[in-house]
């Protein structure tokens, strides 16, 4: 029997493919943006994950690398660097404050009545009504927001004078952007800062003064309530604001007016959108994001030219901040459409980029078989093991067999032992279960060449788990998949590959390719349907010459007429296929 597997050589690809995380109970990892004061060397920071990489469920605070506080929900710092202004919940409580290097709190809780929760809230989700706390630049004021209606405040630092501002409705850029110039000048954005309108409004960047009044739009987009500004930050001179609009077109990109209204202008263009603006103290540099790239505007030229400080193939940067001096870029890093699980930095020429923290974890439910998160690993399958900072920028891949053990300085111990590797990014490793990995809950952890090494993680390995690729339902001898433009046809042969499908005869050593002479068969044949017609399988086993693939060439009943067919599996569902 002829066996097809050419099409599934670039099997890192394959793989490697599968949606970045696989948190799905338990602690989640989360990061908020990095803050950062005047002169660059005072820091705060905020995470679920301990140094030592362990997972909780609170955010625990840090002000210069020592833990200050907990369960907070968004931070800043005051320009001097000495404290860090934070919003926290506890006992459902939430309350505003700040905290300086020693420990010591002042907190103070805030009224939430009239917030604004979503409709529905998934259950690893988190939602806070108080956030975007500021200090002013002299540290003796707070300014934050409550989601509802009339959502700023002000107090002074030691809790007294708390003044509800009126302005109807509106947004603060996050915490660790500036929102209050020197003399007080706030900015914001808003639809509706004097009260409900029953017309449609463009989000329009407005200033007023720190006790609320002579409240001045400085940008007029009009009655479209498609056009969205956000994220509006001001120098600490108060000459300039950046904030990020949708105004000349679909894609979001940076603009920049003066705080008098004058000078309104464009500074991005594409291709693909920027976002999250900062600007230093003198108005005359700014950063934000683009394609997986940090990016400086140098805002005191005309034309304003753009220079790339951070780029990124691997991960995608978050939340960029610019010291007040401009001479310190601090940033969130994390998988690219993942939450954030690092903490950078750079100088704003460009050089210097390091990690500031960086702790290394497996995500709690994070070891899967690689063809989906919702299968379970088994002996001899490929798996995923998804989890924060591995390896830096980078993925390694195996080059030759056997499997090494190592790549990138990284191994994936279980049960002790090193594992087979396919490949190792900084999001996620790739490797092959042991076939004498024992059923039942099974350690993972993985260590690193320095020394270092993960807390382990807990997953239930099943005697086996078949499941199919993403994308791997092939017309036999092609590398065309069988979809909705290229259907199949009764009668003909299509090869599936996957992995889990349990013992083989002969057996196949971990981390050695599968023979071709006598090729390694499945001892148990799945069930394979097409709609309810139970397709013919004319081969099942392990893909010769490569390591843990599985391999199904099936017949496509006869009797189906043309149009789209649940594709099953003896463990469920796997997907739909057409049929011409």
């Amino acid at each position: 029997m002829k066996l097809f597997f050419a099409a599934v050589l670039t099997l890192g690809a394959l793989v490697q493919g599968q949606p970045a995380g696989a948190v799905r109970d338990g602690p989640v990892i989360a990061f908020l943006p990095p803050a950062v004061n005047t002169t660059g060397r005072a820091i705060v920071l905020a995470s679920t994950v301990t140094p030592q990489g362990k997972i909780q469920d609170s955010i625990d605070l840090y002000l210069n690398g020592l833990k200050v506080a907990t369960n907070v929900t968004s931070a800043g710092i005051t320009s001097d660097g000495s404290r860090a202004v934070f919003t926290d919940m506890l006992n459902g409580v939430e309350a505003v404050g700040t905290v300086d290097a020693t420990g010591a709190v002042r907190k103070f809780p805030v009224d939430t009545r009239g917030c604004v929760r979503p409709l529905a809230v998934c259950f690893v989700c988190f939602f806070s009504c108080v956030a975007t706390p500021h200090a002013t630049l002299d540290g003796g004021k707070l300014l934050f927001a409550v989601r509802r209606n009339q959502p700023f405040s002000t107090m002074n630092v030691d809790g007294t004078g708390l003044v509800n501002l009126p302005v109807y409705s509106g947004s603060l850029a996050p915490a660790p952007q500036r929102v209050v110039g020197a003399s007080g000048l706030v900015v914001f954005t808003s639809a509706a800062p004097f009260g409900p309108t029953f017309a449609a409004s463009a989000t329009d960047v407005y200033v007023m003064n720190l006790d609320g009044t002579n409240i001045r739009n400085l940008t007029k987009f009009g009655n479209d309530s498609r056009i969205v500004s956000s994220n509006a930050t001001i120098s600490a001179d108060e000459s300039t604001i950046l904030f990020e609009t949708n105004r000349a077109g679909n894609e979001t990109q940076i603009w920049s007016v003066q705080s008098d209204g004058s000078g309104l202008r464009q500074l991005t263009f594409g291709p693909g959108e920027a976002t999250s603006p900062s600007i230093a103290g003198d108005g005359r540099h700014g950063v934000y994001l683009q394609a997986r790239a940090v990016n400086l505007l140098e805002l005191y030229l005309d034309p304003q030219p753009r220079l790339l400080i951070a780029e990124f193939k691997y991960s995608a940067p978050q939340a960029p901040v610019i010291s007040d001096d401009g001479m310190r870029v601090l940033f969130l890093l994390g998988p690219p459409g993942g939450a954030a699980a690092a903490v950078y930095q750079v100088n704003s020429i460009g050089s210097g980029l390091r990690s500031l923290y960086a702790p290394r974890a497996i995500s709690p439910s994070g070891v899967v078989s690689a063809a989906g998160l919702a299968v379970p690993p088994s002996p001899g399958s490929l798996v995923s093991v998804y989890g924060i900072n591995f390896t830096a920028d980078t993925l390694a891949t195996a080059a030759s067999f056997p499997l090494p053990d190592t790549l990138a300085g990284a191994s994936l111990i279980v049960n002790g032992s090193k594992t087979p590797l396919l490949s190792v990014s900084p999001w996620q490793i790739n490797a092959q279960v042991p076939r004498e990995t024992p059923v039942g809950d099974v350690d993972f952890r993985v260590d690193f060449t320095e020394g270092t090494m993960t807390p382990s993680q807990s997953a239930t390995v099943v005697t086996s788990a078949p499941a199919l690729f993403l994308n791997a339902v092939l017309h036999a001898g092609t590398a065309v998949i069988a979809d909705d433009e290229h259907p199949a046809r009764a009668g003909e042969v299509l090869e599936m590959y996957g992995t889990g499908f349990g013992d083989t005869d002969p057996p196949v050593v971990s981390g050695q390719p599968a023979p071709s002479d006598p090729v390694a068969r499945a001892r148990a044949i799945p069930v394979v349907l097409i709609g309810n017609l139970s397709a013919q399988v004319l081969f099942a086993g392990l893909t010769p010459a490569l390591a843990g693939v599985f391999q199904l060439n099936v017949v496509v009943p006869s009797g189906l007429k043309p149009g789209r067919y649940a594709l099953t599996l003896n463990t469920g569902a796997f997907g739909t296929i057409s049929i011409q």
